[in-house]
């Protein structure tokens, strides 16, 4: 993500000065995108490039943003990510004292942190457009398939993988993780932009089922058919006025000759769909933090959440509005 970052960047005429990496031994950067680009690692200050702003595509959970963000905000720096545990910054669980340091920090030293990504358009953008044309939400269903085996065996998930449903269960891995989940934080800025309370929420993990054998898949474990080749997890809300929304974030290996897809269902009046296929997550996850890169320069200072931007958008060079 952090390479591609860089180059899209580049394209729309930014200047990057650096690129931060965890480690550089064994590490090859003679890519082109990173000539003339100063690769440090963590222990550099960021005052010394005199920056605008800092792109952060290393992690997923606030606890590996804190640090490096609190640094970016002291550096008199705006940051932007796509930490999926950031899109929504407040709601009341164990890393909401976090989520309130960092607006704290941020708002102190006059500038912004948001997070972005694939949420930002199609899973908040896309589905508030969407629901323009709807009269009546009985519910509302969000449907995204992440591949697996686009990580190879390093993907993870590799000891959910392979096994039947009794050993899914029997092994917890229904349980909800210990973190935020990816839809239930996604969820909450658009039911918030519709206007409506959450009433309850349930989280739950679901085993996928591999209805053939899958010898080709990416995975340390062979997959029969029978046996789990992914997960799904189910977040459902019940909001104001009996109308439910449910997010279902599938990972999976895929079948051969099937593909990844977003897809947002609508029941009530009128019931309808719509999916976006071909959805090629490595193009739109940088790409969309890159279009963000304005409005997070000229977003109010503080721990911002998508909802409180101007509509994303495509932007063909990154010039600032207010010079």
């Amino acid at each position: 993500m952090g390479r591609v970052t860089v180059r899209y960047l580049r394209e729309k005429n930014v200047e990057v000065v650096a690129a931060y990496v965890r480690t550089i031994e064994g590490k090859d950067f003679s890519a082109p995108e990173l000539a003339g680009v100063e690769v440090c690692q963590p222990h550099v200050p960021f005052d010394k490039f005199e920056a605008d702003i800092v792109l952060m595509t290393h992690c997923t959970h606030l606890s590996d943003l804190y640090e490096p963000a609190v640094k970016a905000a002291k550096a008199g720096l705006d940051v932007v990510t796509i930490a999926e545990d950031a899109f929504e910054p407040f709601y009341v669980d164990k890393e909401t004292p976090v989520a309130r340091e960092l607006d704290a920090i941020f708002r102190s030293h006059g500038k912004t942190l948001v997070s972005v990504g694939v949420q930002d358009t199609f899973w908040y953008a896309q589905p508030l457009s969407f629901l323009a044309s709807v009269q009546r939400i009985d519910r509302l269903i969000g449907r995204n398939i992440c591949d697996l085996g686009a990580f190879g065996t390093v993907g993870g998930h590799n000891d959910q993988i392979g096994i039947t449903r009794e050993e899914f269960h029997a092994k917890g891995y229904d349980a909800p993780s210990d973190h935020r989940g990816i839809f239930e934080v996604a969820l909450r800025p658009l039911v918030r932009a519709l206007g409506l309370g959450i009433r309850s929420t349930k989280v739950v993990h679901e085993p996928i089922i591999a209805e053939h054998d899958m010898p080709k898949a990416k995975s340390e474990r062979l997959i029969k058919a029978g046996t789990t080749c992914g997960f799904m997890e189910r977040v459902v809300f019940e909001l104001d006025g009996g109308i439910i929304a449910e997010g279902q974030f599938i990972m999976q290996h895929l079948p051969e000759g099937a593909s990844v897809f977003n897809e947002w269902i609508v029941e009530g009046v009128p019931s309808m769909n719509m999916r976006t296929d071909n959805f090629l997550g490595d193009v739109i996850t940088p790409a969309s933090l890159v279009n963000r890169v304005r409005d997070t320069l000229d977003a109010q200072p503080g721990f911002l959440s998508v909802d409180q931007l101007p509509q994303a958008r495509f932007f063909p060079t990154l010039s600032r509005r207010n010079g």
